[in-house]
């Protein structure tokens, strides 16, 4: 089983170019497995069950085991095709369907908090911090793609080439505000290759540095620190730029989304929003009758 495991994370390498974080999350899902099955006998749909079984016991949140399940799902899948096994334990057990939550959204206001509360820091920092905020909350990026973006990714301080999930890539038009900060951020940051380089200039900041800062941000600004990681950025800037008249395409083309069913998920917040101005402001609402 372990080395079929180490083919699997090869496969994932080298012919699907998925992501390091996911090959991780799936090689950690697969030895889990493995722990609990016998590494001497064939695998059977019973022995998935009574997995499954152990998972639902320990209260997994349910991304968390649509995860586990897809990563089951895709590793018996590549051992069938490889004529590695005779039978497929997951040909008949199915994902559970669920319906997508809704993105934790800050406002608008709350952003501008963030932003101001960057002047309590040294220079130096000041402007590091504030690249990091901008480029999150006005480029969409994810954390990942964050940390990794070099200086021959920058286009002449408008553009940024970034190498999404799956090694994709797709070219981000850079917020106006950002373009003086990059400027004044290689003036200071030293020779790095990296944009955000570490204490090690030849190795990049980690995602929890960047967690740190956020969270250093929110503090000094009075906004609730749980509610605010990179993601909640990236969400703040796919709300808040369909609240102002960005149409869905753009926006799925931003965000590196590779079906616009996944960008959908931010019409809804929209039309929550506009449910509350009907509410607040239509003369027909129960708060003016």
């Amino acid at each position: 089983m372990h080395n079929f495991i180490e083919l699997f994370v090869e496969y994932l390498k080298s012919e699907r170019n998925v992501s390091k974080n996911t090959i991780y999350s799936y090689k950690l899902d697969l030895v889990d497995l493995a722990s609990r099955i016998d590494l001497d006998a064939s695998v059977e749909e019973r022995d998935i069950l009574q997995h499954l079984a152990k998972m639902n016991e320990k209260q997994q949140r349910p991304s968390t085991v649509r995860r586990k399940l897809s990563a089951l799902r895709q590793f018996f899948k590549f051992l069938r095709q490889e004529e590695l096994i005779n039978n497929n334990p997951m040909e008949f057990i199915h994902q559970p369907k669920h319906r997508r939550p809704l993105p934790k959204i800050i406002s608008e206001e709350t952003m501008i908090k963030l932003q101001n509360a960057t002047i309590f820091f040294e220079y130096k920092e000041k402007i590091r911090a504030d690249l990091i905020l901008y480029l999150l909350y006005g480029s969409g990026l994810r954390v990942s793609e964050l940390i990794a973006i070099k200086r021959s990714t920058i286009i002449d301080f408008k553009f940024i080439r970034i190498v999404g999930k799956g090694s994709k890539e797709r070219i981000v038009p850079l917020a106006h505000k950002i373009q003086p900060l990059l400027k004044d951020w290689e003036g200071v940051c030293g020779e790095s290759v990296w944009i955000f380089p570490s204490v090690d200039p030849l190795k990049h900041i980690t995602r929890q540095r960047v967690f740190q800062i956020l969270k250093q941000i929110a503090a000094i600004s009075g906004v609730d620190t749980t509610k605010i990681s990179p993601h909640v950025l990236r969400h703040a800037f796919a709300t808040h730029i369909l609240n102002n008249g960005a149409d869905l395409l753009s926006v799925k083309k931003m965000l590196g989304h590779q079906d616009i069913v996944t960008t959908e998920i931010y019409t809804h917040v929209t039309r929550k929003k506009l449910q509350e101005v009907i509410k607040k402001c239509h003369p027909l609402s129960l708060k003016k009758l």
